[in-house]
């Protein structure tokens, strides 16, 4: 059975659509894609906002989230009729200082943030989002039903994604090659031709950490 969203969209590529949106700081698709899984799937908003808090964002983010997540179960319980405190993770989310330092340390070690003002946070009214959305091609990668049958790689998420980190903050694996992942991927049997094609020019010149 399909899951499905509050306008019918599947939950799987609204969710890539929400994590893609706050690395490239869309704050509209980002506020697009909770609006659909909330209040339906709020349990797992909340737990996707978490994860994008540590595989997205440079810093101690992660705590802010909790906070937020706590608030909207302190204050709202199990109605979840109030957007406040899902529109403020978002929003920081959308502006937080973007690496994927923990998802390279993740993916192939283990298989300056600041504080901003209240001006400088753009709050969403949810009340403005239209009943549809065109959801952008980026929504669709290797980890989408959607991204799989257009033949998006995982070398297509790596490259992709890494490049649409916005505002991005330096980070310690800029230049990694990704070699220890690729060689796991390889090992079991996982790395098509395209991804070994695609693999070599994405490595050029990249360097390999031990």
């Amino acid at each position: 059975m399909e899951l499905t969203t509050t306008h019918g969209y599947n939950l799987y590529d609204i969710s890539s659509m929400l994590q893609k949106a706050i690395r490239r700081a869309d704050v509209y698709h980002a506020a697009y894609a909770a609006a659909e899984m909330h209040p339906k799937f709020r349990t797992y908003l909340w737990k996707r906002l978490l994860t994008v808090s540590a595989e997205d964002c440079y810093g101690i983010i992660t705590k802010e989230i909790i906070a937020l997540q706590q608030a909207d179960e302190f204050v709202n319980g199990k109605k979840g009729d109030n957007w406040l405190f899902i529109a403020k993770a978002v929003t920081l989310l959308c502006m937080a200082r973007k690496n994927r330092d923990a998802d390279y340390v993740t993916c192939n070690f283990m298989c300056p943030d600041r504080n901003l003002s209240p001006e400088e946070i753009k709050e969403f009214d949810f009340n403005e989002l239209h009943a549809t959305c065109q959801l952008p091609d980026w929504v669709y990668d290797v980890h989408t039903r959607t991204g799989k049958m257009m033949g998006k790689t995982k070398i297509d998420m790596i490259r992709d994604e890494q490049a649409a980190l916005t505002p991005h903050q330096t980070s310690l694996f800029d230049d990694g090659d990704w070699g220890q992942f690729v060689e796991s991927e390889r090992a079991e049997g996982h790395m098509s031709r395209r991804e070994e094609a695609q693999y070599k020019p994405f490595a050029a010149g990249k360097k390999r950490y031990y």
